[in-house]
């Protein structure tokens, strides 16, 4: 596959479907678990429809919790848990979200995250739900699998 055959791909052929997603009340505890538990970065956070409603990602955490948490300080860690059981999702997700349809290009993608200096962006279907997710990360992997000279 050529560079320019690569950024034609629709969005649909390089997001990621399976998906860790939160509801607007989930505890941040649990997006904090979920993002140690999976190594992953961002989490949309839908209501009960399947509609996004904001991202988390796990920057928006770590600036939530306490500077001593590193040096594992008693205070800072009781300090954590107080923040990460006391807060929802909807208290700490971004809610200006960009996002891109399954049919945009992988083009449009890169365009986006040059331009905002994002890493994620979800992929809303045609009545609005969350189908997606596409990252730099998925768009490197497709790069490196589909391209001879970087592969």
């Amino acid at each position: 596959m050529s560079q320019q055959e690569l950024l034609n791909l629709s969005v649909s052929q390089v997001m990621t479907t399976e998906l860790f997603i939160v509801k607007t009340d989930s505890l941040v505890k649990e997006v904090h678990d979920i993002f140690m538990r999976e190594n992953i970065h961002h989490i949309p956070v839908i209501d009960d429809n399947g509609h996004l409603k904001g991202i988390i990602s796990k920057t928006d955490i770590y600036l939530l919790l306490d500077w001593g948490t590193r040096l594992n300080i008693p205070s800072s860690i009781q300090k954590n848990n107080f923040l990460l059981t006391s807060n929802v999702a909807k208290d700490i997700m971004t809610t200006q979200i960009v996002s891109v349809n399954p049919d945009d290009s992988v083009m449009k993608c890169i365009q986006l995250f040059r331009e905002n200096y994002f890493r994620a962006l979800p992929v809303i279907d045609d009545v609005g739900r969350l189908c997606g997710m596409v990252t730099t990360y998925d768009l490197m992997i497709k790069a490196y699998t589909t391209i001879p000279e970087i592969s």
